[in-house]
């Protein structure tokens, strides 16, 4: 029987590339050979006419299509991850090929026949690239162009969230133009009506540019770090609770995996403690009651449902005095062995490599 050949599409031009390319390495390694042919492409090849990316960003898309990977040196806050990660990223960098000829309209052989999409932030996770394959025909892991853009928009994710009547945490939304014509005024307007607060760009991951304030003279600062990454911030009430977060898989039947409860030695689960297991303690299944972790489970489902999404996500939730809370929806959530959800799925009885054939199934299954 002739083998799926499998695009897993990885690294990308986010500020979360590195960690995309580790994830999509381990993707790969651990499909099953005797029913794919995986290759590891880079879809920051197809980018490098775009004048919206940084100038070094548009070089390093030249060097891929030149010489295929090419060794990158780890940004900083890169460099304090554990070596065994360091060395996947790196690994990957040098070894993916760019997209090109696997997601061209006429590419003969070398056209993929399902992509994996293990991109996260702009340009992967934001429906952009979503859209670009369903114009080509296709099919891919995962959710479709406009769950996709709803979940990365937090904003977006959060309105249509409250017009289901799911439980959402009370924030304000700051334009960068607005902040730049006064920033003094508008972090005393916005410390005025949500302090604590947690500050965030409104389209990002993996808690990049994510700041708790505890009082008025931190919230500016926290603005100005928000909107390094993104033109909108978003100011969320600070929840106290327990942290939790649910896979979710499936197309039309879904299946909520058992629930994580997530316990940082930092003050909240910020990029380090996401991808350093030393510093985090990742408790499968949550140690909630039962009843409260069915609960948490149909809140994902139906946020899940409400966004549109496909394939899988990875629902974020606090468990507050008042009940549970949604904080976010992800669609193509951290895929290394030891990310969150499938982590999960090894506790449901579904190992790594399981999973992952699973989830190309359901990317293939007829509409």
């Amino acid at each position: 029987m002739k083998k799926v050949r499998v695009g897993v599409l990885m690294g990308g031009a986010s500020s979360e590339r590195e960690i995309s390319l580790a994830s999509g390495k381990m993707v790969a390694d651990h499909l099953p050979k005797d029913r794919y042919e995986v290759v590891m492409l880079d879809p920051l090849a197809l980018m490098v006419g775009n004048p919206r990316l940084p100038a070094e960003m548009r070089e390093r898309a030249k060097a891929l299509i030149a010489k295929g990977g090419v060794v990158e040196a780890l940004p900083e806050r890169d460099r304090a991850l554990p070596a065994t990660f360091r060395q996947e990223i790196s690994t990957a960098a040098a070894t993916v090929r760019p997209a090109t000829d696997a997601v061209a309209a006429t590419g003969g052989n070398a056209r993929i026949d399902v992509a994996f999409p293990v991109l996260h932030g702009r340009y992967g996770e934001d429906g952009t690239l979503q859209g670009m394959l369903e114009l080509l025909g296709i099919p891919f892991v995962g959710s479709g162009t406009l769950a996709s853009a709803l979940a990365m928009d937090k904003v977006m994710t959060k309105t249509v969230l409250r017009a289901n009547g799911l439980p959402v945490a009370r924030d304000v939304v700051v334009e960068r133009r607005e902040f730049v014509a006064d920033a003094d005024g508008v972090a005393g307007r916005v410390s005025a009506q949500v302090l604590p607060g947690v500050v965030k760009p409104v389209r990002g991951g993996s808690s990049i540019g994510m700041t708790i304030v505890h009082d008025r003279g931190e919230m500016r600062g926290a603005l100005e770090e928000a909107f390094r990454y993104d033109d909108r911030a978003i100011v969320e009430e600070r929840l106290e609770g327990t942290e939790l977060t649910v896979g979710v898989i499936g197309n039309r039947e879904l299946e909520p995996l058992p629930v994580i409860e997530i316990v940082s030695q930092h003050e909240f689960f910020d990029y380090h403690a996401k991808y350093d297991p030393a510093i985090t303690d990742e408790i499968c299944p949550a140690r909630i009651p039962e009843t409260t972790a069915g609960e948490v489970q149909d809140l994902s489902m139906r946020a899940h449902r409400a966004l549109g999404c496909r394939g899988l996500s990875r629902v974020d939730l606090m468990l507050t005095a008042r009940g549970p809370v949604v904080l976010e929806v992800n669609t193509m959530p951290g895929m290394t062995v030891n990310s969150l959800l499938p982590k999960a799925a090894r506790v449901a009885g579904v190992p790594f490599g399981e999973l992952l054939d699973r989830l190309i199934r359901l990317a293939l299954e007829e509409e």
